[in-house]
């Protein structure tokens, strides 16, 4: 895996567990594993050129299929996004 995409999906997961955080770890103790796979996956749909509507989607079916959160359907994600688009434009 190129420098530039780890360092990418590294900006990824830190977006996730400050903003998105559908498990609430961001604040326990220690290294989080938890959206590493999640970031992979972001990496390559931001990669792919998918819209926001694409990546809401994946993230909503994250939050309420994998991840057994249903409720969080409705809050905004528009901050997520934009930051998500940030780090699409500075390394992918």
């Amino acid at each position: 895996m190129p420098q530039e995409r780890a360092a990418a999906e590294a900006a990824i997961v830190h977006v996730l567990l400050q903003q998105w955080d559908p498990l609430d770890v961001h604040e326990a103790p220690g290294p989080h594993a938890e959206y590493d796979a999640y970031a992979h996956e972001i990496y390559d749909l931001l990669a792919r050129g998918a819209s926001d509507v694409q990546v809401e989607r994946h993230l909503r079916r994250v939050e309420g299929g994998e991840l057994h959160h249903p409720e969080l359907a409705t809050r905004d994600l528009g901050p997520v996004l934009r930051a998500l688009r940030d780090i699409e434009r500075t390394v992918i």
